[in-house]
């Protein structure tokens, strides 16, 4: 993304602020990558989307990038046989591969996320210390070029010792443990990683749900980012809340893997911090707006002829930007750091829309304009 210059843009509808509140017939500058202005009505020497929305870009909050190098792998096996430490098909896959073929699958994986709206991306990275140098070097590419990819490594089981945990955290942003079976070192990994990002696999099956391994990961790892949570009661959700823990719902790979859905009114409602992802990306496709749909259509089901488009919309935007700590809503003053997207919305029939924010979600994934592209990188 190029920020060193000023861009004065035109639009017909806005989603503006932390509330994503919705503003028409406005005009927004930028000058170095800084939101300088946002002002009432068309001006005259802007770049002007007379049938566009402007909106915040999206943040992938859970990904496997690697594993795009293995598309539809295991497709007709349950999921402990398709990624499962560490005997899965999907390690047997990866490990058939280079590390130069690896970092270029990330990359790619992150450069297709980003045609989805995409600029801010984590992914949890396997195969140890090696893994995770990989994701390194691939990170270093992909922020060159206007995109925010946050590594979330872990060790394999004879690699865990203090020595290796304190190189793994200089080269990521965090640790994402697999699950709370592969407890070993988990005590240390907390010490070590107090002030990062500690992400754990949570309650995605019935199975795991059932050996209370929300209860024990709270005590022993304090996570705060748990994912998929697919089968989390009321009370734990609470828990999350009162802990300031996020939680991370990927609806179509528990669709996928037959595992369950994600309980999004309960999270909702007990006010947990609610993010998004798309998980796997050699099942999946990393497409924000399906699995914002997919959500959304959830929700009607969970709670019938409910409305919670302006919350999923929240999850899949200024959630993730409070959990990152970064100023990636539309207001004045705020740093691009997220991205800006721009879709079209008459022929798509948003403008036209008695409920924005649902438009959005179903009809939204026409993206005219962005700011937060990534290029030339393979």
């Amino acid at each position: 993304m190029e920020n060193k210059e000023r861009i004065s843009i035109n639009v017909k509808l806005g989603l503006i602020g932390r509330e994503l509140e919705i503003k028409e017939n406005f005009n927004i500058e930028i000058e170095n990558g800084i939101i300088t202005h946002i002002g009432n009505g068309f001006s005259t020497d802007s770049i002007t989307f007379s049938n566009g929305i402007l909106i915040p870009a999206f943040v992938n909050s859970h990904v496997h990038a690697a594993d795009f190098i293995c598309q539809e792998m295991g497709y007709n096996r349950p999921i402990h046989e398709v990624v499962g430490d560490p005997k899965s098909i999907k390690y047997k896959c990866i490990n058939n591969y280079s590390k130069d073929e690896i970092e270029k699958s990330i990359i790619k994986f992150v450069c297709r996320a980003t045609k989805f709206g995409s600029y801010i991306i984590l992914d949890f990275r396997e195969q140890g210390l090696v893994g995770s140098m990989i994701g390194h070097s691939a990170k270093r590419k992909l922020s060159l070029n206007g995109v925010k990819y946050y590594l979330l490594g872990r060790l394999e089981e004879n690699e865990i010792n203090e020595s290796n945990l304190h190189l793994l955290y200089k080269v990521s942003d965090g640790y994402g443990l697999s699950s709370a079976s592969n407890n070993l070192g988990i005590n240390v990994i907390k010490n070590i990683f107090y002030n990062k990002i500690r992400a754990v696999h949570i309650s995605e099956t019935i199975k795991q749900w059932l050996k209370n391994d929300f209860e024990y990961i709270i005590k022993e790892y304090e996570p705060n980012l748990i994912i998929h949570g697919t089968h989390l009661s009321e009370e734990e959700f609470r828990i999350a809340k009162e802990r300031n823990i996020s939680v991370v719902v990927c609806p179509r790979s528990n669709m996928w893997f037959s595992v369950g859905l994600p309980k999004v009114v309960n999270a909702i409602k007990n006010e947990v911090n609610l993010l998004i992802g798309t998980d796997n990306g050699g099942i999946l496709d990393p497409n924000m707006w399906k699995e914002m749909e997919i959500l959304l259509l959830i929700s009607r089901i969970e709670d019938p002829t409910s409305d919670y488009s302006l919350n999923i919309l929240k999850a899949a935007t200024i959630n993730a930007y409070d959990f990152l700590k970064i100023k990636g809503w539309i207001e004045e003053g705020n740093p691009i750091e997220a991205g800006l997207l721009i879709i079209e919305g008459e022929k798509s029939g948003i403008l036209n829309s008695n409920n924005k924010y649902l438009g959005i979600i179903k009809r939204g994934n026409d993206i005219i304009y962005s700011l937060g592209a990534i290029q030339n990188i393979i």
